[in-house]
């Protein structure tokens, strides 16, 4: 993947190649991003840059022998390493059965979320993890001499799915790295990093994208209309990842539809409606619940925007809008605060592998009574 490639932040993009061009290169460093940031497809230009036999000032050649091994995802200096589950029989927890499938991932695109990648293993409801056995296993691949003869690149994706254990394992490598040696932390919560290793990194912190930027990828990847493409890209509030995952759906508003029947269902507390939707969000793997509970949040921050007349803010489609034209009445100052960490508490909730149909109840009863919290007169 050349740097063309990537979506948006291209002074980031001249600041890494400086670096290259400067040899200061960290042996260790750090892409944190949110999800659909884009860390992972610099991460990958990153790398395709730095083993390149003929680079320009601006990219990579993607002609020499190591670029179409990029661009093939098959360079034999090119690392990878990733959450996994352990299949049943598997003597040795490593993710070697899955590099297969994570090969396939990233020639389809690296605009990845833990969603796409939970659907792609067929784990859904599955914990997903790094184990001591990959460590073990990195460990010694780093320990080989370069195929090139140039820079060895090793890529974590997700390195907060590690167990302290692991972490513990990987300290090391950053610690005492072997010659000529990237090791490139990709991560979308480093907080839940060992600090230890958070210490010994070199940060590339990576903005999220606008929504323009979002957009424009769109066009790009998903080879939708510029209409189309920017009502994903509101939907998603520019998260390029989500934004993906909503167009091969066929629709930006897969979230809507629910929303609006369980708006109504708390408003007129149907009981039997109520029952059917926690139905329905229980039989979701944990990261559509935890998607569709990040959608109710977005249309309650923008309901709450638009209150206040910040019409140059507001982030909706016209589905979107038209919706809460109408609902928007029944979320105002006096019940917002509560309602946000109502839906966040049932994020955590979820997140933490609690019973869904009981999470999603337990939210409608307590949405219900605060929607029907009448505002005060200022």
């Amino acid at each position: 993947m050349r740097f063309a490639d990537v979506v948006g932040h291209e002074a980031l993009g001249a600041k890494l190649r400086d670096a290259v061009r400067s040899s200061r290169v960290a042996h260790a460093q750090l892409f944190d991003g949110r999800e659909g940031s884009g860390a992972l497809a610099l991460a990958r230009a990153y790398a395709q840059f730095l083993t390149c036999q003929n680079p320009s000032e601006s990219d990579s050649c993607g002609v020499c022998t190591s670029c179409k091994a990029h661009a093939n995802l098959q360079h034999p200096d090119l690392h990878w390493c990733f959450p996994f589950f352990k299949a049943d029989g598997q003597e040795k927890a490593t993710s070697d059965s899955h590099q297969g499938m994570w090969r396939e991932a990233m020639l389809e695109g690296s605009y990845l979320g833990v969603e796409d990648w939970l659907e792609r293993l067929g784990a859904d409801r599955k914990q997903l993890f790094i184990s001591v056995d990959e460590a073990l296993e990195v460990s010694r691949k780093l320990g080989l001499k370069s195929f090139y003869g140039g820079w060895k690149v090793w890529i974590c994706w997700l390195p907060e799915t590690m167990r302290v254990d692991t972490a513990n394992k990987f300290l090391k490598l950053v610690e005492e790295p072997t010659d000529k040696t990237v090791l490139l932390f990709v991560s979308e919560h480093p907080d839940r990093l060992l600090a230890t290793i958070r210490s010994r990194v070199q940060r590339v912190h990576v903005p999220d994208l606008g929504i323009e930027e979002s957009a424009a990828g769109l066009v790009r990847l998903a080879h939708v209309s510029p209409e189309i493409a920017q009502g994903l890209a509101h939907s998603s509030d520019g998260n390029l990842a989500l934004a993906l995952r909503l167009a091969k759906l066929g629709t930006d508003q897969p979230d809507l539809e629910r929303f609006a029947d369980w708006m109504r269902a708390c408003w007129s507390r149907d009981g039997q409606a109520m029952v059917e939707g926690s139905e329905a969000f229980g039989s979701l793997g944990r990261e559509s619940q935890k998607r569709f509970l990040h959608y109710a949040l977005h249309l309650v921050r923008q309901s709450i925007v638009g209150h206040y007349g910040a019409a140059d803010l507001v982030r909706l489609t016209k589905a979107e809008a038209a919706f809460l034209d109408k609902f928007s009445r029944f979320i105002h100052h006096d019940n917002v605060k509560s309602l946000r960490d109502a839906l966040e508490e049932a994020h955590a909730d979820v997140a933490g592998n609690v019973n869904g149909k009981l999470v999603f109840v337990d939210l409608s009863l307590r949405v219900h009574h605060l929607l029907r919290v009448p505002a005060s007169q200022d």
